[in-house]
């Protein structure tokens, strides 16, 4: 959805673009805009990247700013928050987020995803550790020495055949 506001009459004029590249790409040059303002979402990066490839200037609203909190807002839909944006930007008086660079934002965000993969890996890790205790079995190396070799040959040397993992005389 965007709205397509004149400042000086406020007038306005609702449409909907298909959310990718070339049509956003589009729909900025056929407009010719003064500014291009948008909700910060997972889209907002690359909308800001064109429309500044553009030379256009940019507006990126910060949402959880109160006026944009659910129990402030009456009527909630796309039409009411492009236009309350429009005219929000157009007193300058809209709260925004800063959007990086493009660098910057993938930099980030591959920091953001290595931090998951270690934290999934540690929760995995401390998962094998209660398995073995739940078994009562209190030997298993510690620390980091657990996931060197020698720690996950021990690991590989309490390994069962799937059909023996509910044979409880074999520990």
């Amino acid at each position: 959805m965007y709205c397509d506001y004149i400042r000086e009459s406020g007038e306005h004029e609702f449409g909907t673009v298909k959310t990718t590249p070339q049509a956003v790409h589009d729909l900025i040059v056929s407009r010719e805009p003064h500014r291009v303002v948008m909700e910060v979402c997972s889209i907002a990066g690359w909308i800001v990247d064109i429309a500044r490839a553009l030379g256009k200037e940019t507006e990126t609203a910060n949402t959880s700013n109160d006026a944009w909190r659910w129990k402030n807002v009456k009527k909630k839909n796309y039409k009411e928050d492009a236009l309350k944006l429009a005219r929000l930007s157009a007193m300058n008086q809209i709260p925004t987020v800063h959007m990086p660079a493009k660098k910057v934002r993938e930099h980030r965000s591959l920091i953001k995803y290595r931090q998951r993969l270690v934290k999934n890996k540690t929760s995995i890790q401390n998962s094998i550790r209660a398995i073995f205790s739940g078994q009562g079995i209190a030997a298993v190396p510690k620390g980091s020495s657990a996931w060197t070799k020698e720690g996950l040959a021990w690991f590989r040397s309490h390994a069962k055949p799937l059909g023996k993992i509910g044979d409880m005389e074999q520990l």
